[in-house]
């Protein structure tokens, strides 16, 4: 890669699209007297709010290509699980999870994923998971791992596990806490259940009320038939300089 590695800008990879990119920029007293949201933009896109002049929607694109060409070739010796996926599978669980696969993988992303399912029994078991930690278990092998190929075939469905972050299961009054290779466990007074980030320490509220730390994590509810409501914490990862 040489010289090219040095002016990769992982940092496109946060937002989900241009506008969302752009409106980064944006200060608090600007969507206040401003109100108009293209004024805003052209603003931004001019400068007037960075030291660094933001990129055009083109230099945008090639951007976020540029950054992901450059982590692909560290998984390249080993196969995605989310590359088993059929063509005709348009599951959007399974969708968001392969669109965030080589993101955690890499590290630039880390992504914490709430789920449940009714068990035969009729009790509802849910839990969070650290998706990394639990894609590598599945790579290794690991003791109860998560059958991921089978969850990208469409064979199984992902299940909470008592070794994952939270294994909650009322009908056995079960609810067990687990730290994992990305999060510790926390529990705060006023936020409640909370994770923090091991590699920046960043804190990751998934209590949903307003708090210090919603800009830690973006979080989206996805639904699927087969899935149910699943939610996304998603934390882009800081880098220590």
């Amino acid at each position: 890669m040489g010289s090219q590695g040095k002016n990769v800008d992982f940092s496109v990879l946060e937002f989900d699209n241009y506008t969302d990119y752009i409106s980064s920029f944006a200060t608090v007293t600007d969507h206040r007297y401003l109100g108009n949201e293209s004024t805003i933009k052209t603003i931004v896109q001019l400068g007037y709010r960075t030291t660094k002049i933001p990129y055009t929607a083109e230099e945008y694109v090639k951007r976020v290509d540029l950054a992901l060409e450059a982590i692909r070739p560290k998984m390249a010796h080993v196969g995605l699980f989310s590359d088993l996926l059929p063509p005709t599978n348009t599951d959007p669980v399974l969708l968001e999870f392969k669109a965030r696969e080589l993101l955690n993988l890499n590290k630039i992303l880390s992504t914490i994923v709430f789920t449940s399912y009714i068990h035969v029994d009729g009790s509802e078991i849910s839990g969070y998971i650290d998706l990394d930690m639990s894609w590598r278990n599945c790579y290794r092998e690991a003791i109860k791992h998560t059958d991921w190929r089978g969850v990208f075939q469409g064979r199984s469905r992902l299940k909470p596990m008592p070794h994952h972050l939270s294994y909650s299961n009322p009908r056995y009054n079960m609810v067990k806490y687990t730290d994992s290779d990305n999060y510790q466990v926390m529990h705060d007074h006023h936020f409640g259940l909370m994770f923090m980030h091991r590699g920046d320490h960043k804190m990751i509220s998934v209590g949903g009320q307003n708090s210090i730390y919603l800009r830690n994590a973006k979080r989206s509810m996805v639904y699927s038939p087969k899935f149910g409501y699943v939610v996304f914490y998603d934390h882009f990862v800081r880098k220590k300089v």
